[in-house]
């Protein structure tokens, strides 16, 4: 734990002493890794988010409807979906997807000499392959986040429409559950999940030696260890909230 929080801080260390020459490396292999971790995952996050969305709300509606409490649809699509399971899911398909990318990726530049290469050249690895997959983290998990809670409302709209509510009654109670407070922890929460998402795989990544057979080993520890660690911050926000 404590290697891994010197590796964190190292990597953010390394953004400061980025040269002219490194922020343009930097911002280049930066845009690729959101290319990769946001924009080809919009599609699944949209699914996921639209499904959760509408069957949620739709046995809510139901349920809810039968003793009168559908002025609770709001409090269950703002606290349930867009505050907690929005964040959670999001980050558990980017963790799943680029976090066993990165992990294997790093990995297999240090088995093949490249990481030590970039250091006999005088080239600080964190600066060239960490810091840009870690801001390419954490905009991607805010991005994707945006489109999650998009779209679960709108489902939410469709799934309460399909059961009988009006568009402007559903939107009412919904802007009325949803206090800056929400927002505020949904943004903290993106990036909260997002740094770990960025830092957790480049560790383990770059943790291996030079045995090939290390690089899977690599990618499950670290989408299993940055699993964990969603969940733990996860649970952190609720108990702190």
């Amino acid at each position: 734990m404590g290697a891994l929080a010197r590796f964190g801080f190292g990597a953010a260390r390394a953004a400061t002493q980025l040269t002219a020459a490194g922020r343009a490396v930097t911002v280049r292999i930066g845009i690729n890794q959101v290319r990769f971790t946001a924009l080809n995952a919009v599609g699944l996050v949209t699914l996921l988010s639209g499904i959760l969305s509408f069957l949620v709300i739709s046995q809510a509606t139901r349920e809810l409807g039968r003793i009168g409490a559908t002025d609770l649809i709001g409090t269950l699509i703002v606290i349930a979906i867009v505050r907690e399971l929005g964040p959670l899911i999001t980050a558990l398909v980017v963790a799943g997807r680029s976090g066993t990318a990165i992990a294997a990726e790093l990995a297999t530049n240090q088995v093949l000499g490249e990481v030590r290469a970039l250091e006999g050249m005088g080239i600080d690895p964190k600066q060239y392959l960490v810091l840009p997959r870690f801001a390419g983290s954490l905009i991607s998990m805010f991005t994707l986040l945006v489109v999650f809670d998009l779209v679960a409302v709108l489902a939410g709209y469709g799934a309460t429409s399909f059961n009988g509510m009006s568009g402007a009654r559903y939107f009412d109670i919904v802007l009325a559950s949803l206090s800056a407070r929400d927002v505020l922890l949904t943004v903290l929460k993106a990036l909260a999940f997002g740094l770990i998402v960025g830092v957790v795989p480049s560790y383990f990544g770059l943790s291996v030696r030079r045995a090939p057979t290390e690089i899977p080993i690599a990618a499950s520890r670290a989408v299993v260890s940055a699993i964990v660690g969603i969940f733990l911050c996860s649970a952190l926000f609720v108990a702190l909230g």
